[in-house]
């Protein structure tokens, strides 16, 4: 008897999964024809569709079609909402391949959505992220540091963590980014840089950086 009723409940999961597959379809459909609709409909989707939406609308953020991922980039920012936490780890990775896309428009309207929608809104989650992106390759470890320079001050201290780490990297674009975005919390929260720096003076390898960070 278990198992049928597990078997019920996989059935129900897969109807709706292929419902909203359909949807997703349709609505890639519409893009071409009225953008601004789509967005709101597509919305709709990422706030009560669930998990069961986000696999379906993963290829959009990598569409060939350039309207297709704006929409994309568009819909993430409108479903924004920091009193559903559950929403921010799908967001982020709809919104990632877009912060990279070939098209420089769109790769700055990606960027805007995570540094002042994202980012404000989903600060832990946004950190966690941030944190996996500082230990992979160079562009996304450049984009970590700027963008740890966003994070609520109350958050400074783990985001020096990461920053020390990353002004240590023998990657010349990785470090000048830590130290630009230290420059960033100076003028945001200079107590907790002061407090910082002083655990610099005790090594000297970060100790010889700070003639670099200008203040």
């Amino acid at each position: 008897m278990p198992g049928r009723g597990v078997s019920a409940d996989s059935s129900v999961i897969d109807q709706e999964s292929t419902l909203i597959s359909q949807a997703v379809n349709e609505l890639r459909a519409e893009v071409g024809k009225d953008g601004h609709k789509a967005t709101a409909k597509l919305v709709k989707l990422l706030e009560h569709g669930g998990a069961l939406v986000f696999p379906a609308l993963r290829a959009w953020s990598e569409d060939k079609d350039r309207e297709v991922r704006k929409v994309m980039a568009q819909a993430v920012a409108k479903a924004v909402d920091p009193r559903d936490p559950f929403r921010a780890l799908f967001l982020f990775e709809l919104i990632a391949p877009l912060l990279w896309d070939a098209d420089p428009k769109i790769r700055a309207l990606a960027r805007r959505i995570l540094r002042a929608k994202l980012i404000p809104a989903y600060p832990e989650e946004a950190l966690e992220i941030l944190a996996q992106w500082a230990t992979e390759d160079q562009k996304k470890r450049v984009l970590a540091a700027q963008c740890l320079a966003r994070l609520p001050a109350p958050m400074a201290k783990r985001a020096f963590i990461l920053l020390r780490n990353m002004v240590r990297s023998e990657d010349e674009k990785v470090q000048r980014a830590a130290l630009r975005s230290l420059r960033v919390w100076q003028t945001r929260n200079p107590a907790a840089v002061a407090a910082e720096l002083r655990h610099w003076a005790s090594d000297p390898e970060l100790a010889k950086l700070v003639p670099f960070l200008g203040f």
